[in-house]
């Protein structure tokens, strides 16, 4: 097909537009910070109210493309995607930047299974197909390049905002190719299903959002709460379904033994390069004090091994295997960097160890792809891609706020425990606790000085600095490894899902 290979150019700078704001806003967290008084939750919300938002509206996005055609939900996302990203880019506060990066990842609900189902769709030979998503998958892992890297000159260069800029001329450029291709995809002879697909976001969103709750604020009752419409929302979406003459979410998908392989290991992939991304990054930063352009480059390697695996794995024909394989070596890299983990460690070494854990996250990227679409038909392939990627975002959002409400939970811990040795007043240290963990230095200054004294402030300041230290490396490594056992449980679990069947 002549239009094919202008079709995955397009598909694959669509992959690289939406999976770069997933990464690159990693190496701007601590010039954000310091901009808009950011604290410690502040930037876990800057980068969860993306994921949060893509994976609650993922499936939405996959319904409308099967519905109304791959092409034009393609373009829709690529305009909100673009008009997000200048919104972002003008914030002036966290509170803007989170709504403004909700709105991006509403945009790449759209883009995402829009630019994979045209993709399939211009591929009909199994073979070709296969390659040409190694590539789509390849292009998009790309992005984790250009994320930490590029965005680190930006920001050294041009501020934070650059890496938010940076996105219009890409939307602008995707668009340009899109609208000049014919559409290789039309819209199937379905029904939206609209208590279903409404339902489904209210299920993802508010599930994914008592994530994100109980890492900020642990068991509260807006986390019970969020837990309880989630529950009520999957009853009643159950009820629905069945009764639909179209259903959002067929039964006999669900109940694909390979297509459940594949959401796990999507998941347990990205959870992987999340964990990597917003933690390492913040480790380079704040406790090695690298800027984010040094903090870029010893990233470089997890995304490059995971470009050179990735475009290798498109041309495995089996899906078990590659799967399998690179959730154990990325397993394994997590585990040994989750235990070797010091102030001291060497660039070089850290290097080393990303660049196995990318290799491995690399193989798993297309086989799950193409497992995901062999499951679900060329009638479902919008539903497939976008299932796909809400794995994926969950991945994301477990990484950050799941695990990072661990860091969170264990810096308070230690941080009140050396307020209480120093004799700090029992009245004050929660004041004093809120605005250290909220990175309101100033303030904790002001209050120590007030109840304490100058001598005796230099010293908590210094011991302050030493626990946060301790404990936030000790959390790191904490959730390095709790990250690589979960990898190597799944990639038993994918082993099983995924083997062939036996020819009937």
């Amino acid at each position: 097909m002549r239009r094919a290979p202008l079709v995955l150019v397009a598909t694959s700078l669509a992959a690289f537009t939406a999976t770069l704001d997933n990464t690159v806003v990693a190496v701007a967290l601590r010039d954000v910070q310091k901009d808009l008084g950011s604290g410690v939750t502040g930037l876990q919300g800057i980068v969860t109210a993306y994921t949060v938002a893509l994976a609650a509206l993922l499936l939405a996005g996959g319904a409308l493309v099967d519905v109304v055609g791959a092409k034009r939900v393609l373009l829709a996302g690529l305009v909100v995607f673009g008009g997000a990203s200048a919104g972002c880019a003008s914030a002036h506060s966290v509170s803007g930047l989170v709504a403004w990066r909700a709105v991006q990842g509403a945009g790449a609900s759209l883009l995402l299974p829009g630019g994979l189902a045209v993709l399939a769709a211009a591929y009909p030979d199994a073979v070709r197909r296969r390659r040409a998503i190694g590539v789509w998958a390849a292009t998009g892992a790309l992005a984790l390049v250009a994320g930490p890297v590029a965005g680190g000159f930006l920001v050294a260069s041009q501020g934070w905002t650059s890496v938010f800029w940076l996105n219009l001329p890409l939307c602008l450029l995707v668009g340009v190719i899109v609208t000049a291709t014919p559409a290789v995809i039309a819209a199937h002879q379905r029904h939206l299903d609209l208590p279903g697909t409404v339902l489904t976001c209210v299920l993802l969103g508010t599930s994914t959002y008592a994530v994100v709750l109980a890492g900020r604020h642990g068991w509260t009752a807006g986390t019970a709460g969020c837990l309880a419409v989630a529950a009520a929302s999957l009853v009643a979406l159950g009820v629905v379904e069945r009764r639909s003459r179209d259903p959002l979410l067929p039964g006999h998908l669900l109940r694909a033994r390979r297509f459940g392989g594949a959401a796990v290991g999507a998941f347990a992939a990205s959870l992987a390069v999340f964990v990597l991304l917003v933690f390492v990054s913040l480790f380079l930063q704040l406790v090695q004090d690298h800027d984010a352009q040094q903090a870029g480059l010893v990233l470089f390697p997890l995304p490059a091994g995971l470009v050179v695996t990735a475009a290798l794995a498109g041309r495995w024909r089996a899906v078990a295997r590659p799967v399998a394989l690179g959730l154990l070596l990325a397993g394994g890299g997590l585990l040994a960097l989750g235990v070797q983990l010091q102030a001291g460690t060497s660039d070089n070494e850290l290097r080393v160890l990303l660049g196995v854990v990318g290799a491995g996250v690399g193989l798993t990227t297309a086989p799950v792809v193409t497992a995901a679409l062999g499951s679900a038909g060329d009638a479902r392939g919008g539903l497939a891609a976008a299932s796909i990627n809400v794995a994926r975002e969950l991945g994301g959002v477990v990484a950050v706020a799941g695990l990072g409400a661990l860091a969170v939970a264990r810096l308070s811990s230690k941080l009140s425990e050396t307020l209480v040795q120093a004799g700090v007043p029992s009245g004050k240290r929660p004041v004093l606790l809120d605005a250290l963990l909220g990175a309101r230095t100033g303030e904790a200054r002001g209050l120590l000085l007030h109840d304490i004294g100058v001598v005796k402030t230099l010293q908590l300041g210094s011991r302050l600095a030493d626990t946060a230290t301790s404990s936030f490396i000790g959390s790191t490594r904490l959730i390095l490894q709790a990250a690589g056992g979960t990898l190597l449980l799944s990639a038993l679990v994918t082993a099983w899902l995924l083997r062939p069947q036996p020819e009937q």
